[in-house]
């Protein structure tokens, strides 16, 4: 609860204020409506509670950030969706996961709580940044992205509370639906109601274990050369598999998916076991090329590209959009550092999302770390 805010003051009368301190205009108190029952029992406290439940999707794990009791959380949640009528969330064996009403409640509960944590001062409001920022990327990027992104969110918020998430598909899904605030996109389509920034393209190849008889020659790969081969793919919505189906069908290649899989490290060790190829962009196998357990042999006549994105609604808070700001920036450090293989910067086209006026290090790429240093 805000420092400033008495204990037991009803979210209607902390957000709107006193009757004495109405706007002009406003009617008098005799004549305005009189508040509901219900959303004079909505506490600050709960709506938290709700925010961190959908963000983690784990009651418990929820409590453990709140440094409060599972059953706390609960009741608690249980007594928001009493007193505004209408289920939140949907329990299951799994965790929860947040209803269209609870998915709408959570939108709100960001702007709420980002004008609730802002400092009245007026001169020290322009550098406040906190709250919870979720952020989801693909695991295909995920290893190589997520620490130096945590490391440079942390040194410039510390009141920032990050949470990264991987997926191995359906983020755009979560980031209109309000599951997340920042979505790192692969071949994003072009979506009403997100604000999209390509950053990078990069190419995809033919991933396999040293002895295969597609990984012997390291010259690039023909398209037409994967007819027959024994694929392990993504289920067809994946981005992958779509880019892939794509252009297999512009050019009359039939590709055979022997095993569809949708995760990325239960992938790479099927290709590992001798269970057939995977096509991945290179920065998906950059450790096991570095170790000689795969080999990544581009694919070329034609070479098949997709483009990284970031993705952000268009009246995400300030704290949302200076996260994804960073988040741009150290993608486009790695890049430009050689870091991450295969790709190629995209200059950007968003003016409200370009990088910002501060520049990160270039990161440089040192065998098993990642290591900050200055660029020249």
């Amino acid at each position: 609860m805000n420092a400033l805010t008495p204990r037991g003051t009803s979210l209607e009368t902390r957000l709107l204020g006193t009757p004495s301190a109405r706007l002009p205009g406003a009617l008098p108190p005799e004549a305005q409506p009189r508040p509901s029952a219900r959303l004079s029992a909505v506490e600050l406290r709960e709506l938290r509670y709700f925010a961190a439940a959908v963000r983690t999707g784990n009651l418990g794990q929820a409590a453990r950030d709140l440094n409060v009791t599972a059953p706390a959380i609960s009741q608690q949640l249980r007594k928001l969706e009493d007193a505004l009528g209408t289920q939140l969330l949907v329990r299951h064996s799994r965790g929860v996961t947040p209803t269209l009403a609870g998915a709408c409640l959570l939108e709100r509960i960001d702007s709420i709580l980002q004008l609730l944590e802002a400092p009245l001062d007026p001169e020290g409001a322009g550098a406040a940044i906190g709250g919870a920022v979720a952020v989801a990327m693909p695991a295909e990027i995920a290893t190589l992205l997520a620490a130096p992104l945590m490391e440079q969110v942390l040194r410039r918020w510390p009141s920032v509370m990050l949470n990264l998430q991987e997926s191995s598909g359906g983020i755009e899904s979560r980031l209109l639906r309000g599951l997340v605030d920042i979505a790192v996109l692969q071949d994003p389509p072009d979506l009403d109601g997100l604000r999209i920034e390509p950053l990078l393209t990069e190419g995809l190849g033919l991933v396999a274990v040293p002895d295969a008889g597609l990984a012997v020659s390291s010259l690039p790969l023909r398209l037409r050369d994967l007819g027959g081969a024994k694929l392990i793919l993504p289920n067809p919505r994946h981005w992958l598999r779509r880019a892939l189906t794509r252009t297999a069908f512009q050019r009359g290649v039939r590709l055979d998916a022997v095993l569809q899989v949708d995760s990325v490290a239960m992938t790479k060790e099927m290709v590992r076991n001798g269970l057939g190829y995977t096509i991945l962009p290179a920065v998906a196998v950059r450790e096991e090329t570095a170790r000689g357990s795969l080999v990544f042999r581009p694919i070329a006549q034609p070479a098949i590209s997709a483009t990284l994105a970031m993705a952000v609604r268009p009246a995400a808070a300030r704290t949302v959009r200076d996260v994804a700001q960073v988040a741009g920036d150290v993608i486009r450090s790695l890049t430009a550092s050689g870091a991450w293989p295969g790709a190629q910067l995209v200059r950007p086209t968003a003016p409200d999302m370009a990088p910002a006026t501060w520049h990160l290090p270039l990161l440089e790429a040192v065998p098993g770390s990642l290591e900050l240093v200055e660029a020249d």
